[in-house]
């Protein structure tokens, strides 16, 4: 009687543990994502670096669960509103099978867009650092040769192009 007792507490007792564990893994790391929770991103460009910084900070958190980068793309989609919106509708051909046969294009799985790295980087240049942009242009016009600084006025020259 005794053995039965303790082999049914024994029982209970990891029955009871083992719950315990799942329990703290969910709570913890969450298996399904429905949304990252990030606030819609409309295109404008002084809100690009929230918005990215944003995502990668919840993209990182759930990424035991990301296993391909398109994922992480098709997470990110819906939170693109009015110019971006647009701006995604331009490139969905290249990201969706469906929007490629659609348009009649040729589709590439590999393609730089459908990972986040390539996605990330296109929505940056598309809606980001505008003002950079624009401040790059300015020295490009102000920039002038001084006599005797022909090797500092082609390494500004330089860093401007790149930029």
């Amino acid at each position: 009687m005794r053995k039965e007792k303790y082999d049914k507490r024994c029982h209970e007792l990891a029955e009871y543990l083992g719950k315990q564990r799942k329990g703290k893994k969910s709570a913890h790391r969450p298996k399904k994502h429905e949304k990252l929770g990030v606030d819609q991103f409309k295109g404008d460009s002084t809100d690009t670096q929230r918005f990215i910084q944003d995502c990668e900070i919840k993209l990182d958190y759930f990424r035991e669960s990301l296993r391909k980068d398109l994922d992480k793309v098709s997470l990110v989609i819906p939170l693109l509103q009015g110019p971006a919106k647009k701006w995604y509708q331009s490139i969905h051909p290249y990201v969706s099978e469906e929007g490629a046969r659609r348009e009649g294009i040729p589709f590439d799985l590999k393609h730089v867009l459908r990972t986040w790295e390539g996605f990330r980087q296109r929505l940056v240049s598309s809606f980001g650092g505008h003002s950079d942009r624009d401040r790059a242009l300015r020295e490009w016009n102000d920039l002038t040769m001084k006599s005797g600084k022909i090797d500092h006025f082609s390494d500004e020259l330089m860093r401007l192009a790149l930029e």
